[in-house]
């Protein structure tokens, strides 16, 4: 983006912006972004507060935008879920997505075995149609 406003950002800001170019990421993994993530992207581009153009600019150049992983142990859950419901947004979730769900998962501070567990047990849970609350109170 390079403006003067975007250097003068909040924290706060920035962590959402880096989620958002993480789920733009994860959505673009498998070569394609179909309609089912690009309205994901959308709903969740509008629960972070993000303007259109804010996002548009991020889906255009999401590397760009660093990930800046929460502190606090339930938003690293949160962020996992979120992570893992764009992948199997179009129903299927190929290894390259797992490649990257597992990078992420470490980047938020799990460990490797760990991030992976909680990874299998999140999916699982919402190919059981678990809500992404329920599913949070069974991580924690």
């Amino acid at each position: 983006m390079g403006t003067i406003a975007h250097a003068y950002e909040s924290g706060g800001q920035k962590a959402k912006e880096g989620l958002f170019s993480n789920l733009v990421t994860l959505a673009r993994v498998d070569g394609k972004v179909d309609e089912t993530e690009v309205a994901l992207l959308e709903k969740i581009a509008r629960r972070l507060s993000l303007t259109p153009e804010v996002a548009k600019e991020i889906m255009k150049h999401p590397d760009e935008y660093p990930m800046i992983p929460p502190v606090e142990k339930e938003e690293r859950f949160e962020r996992l879920i979120q992570f893992i419901q764009m992948t199997f947004i179009d129903g299927v979730v190929d290894e390259s997505e797992q490649r990257l769900v597992a990078r992420y998962g470490i980047a938020l501070g799990f460990e490797d075995d760990d991030a992976h567990v909680h990874s299998e047990t999140i999916l699982r849970l919402i190919k059981e149609g678990q809500s992404e609350e329920a599913i949070l109170k069974s991580l924690l």
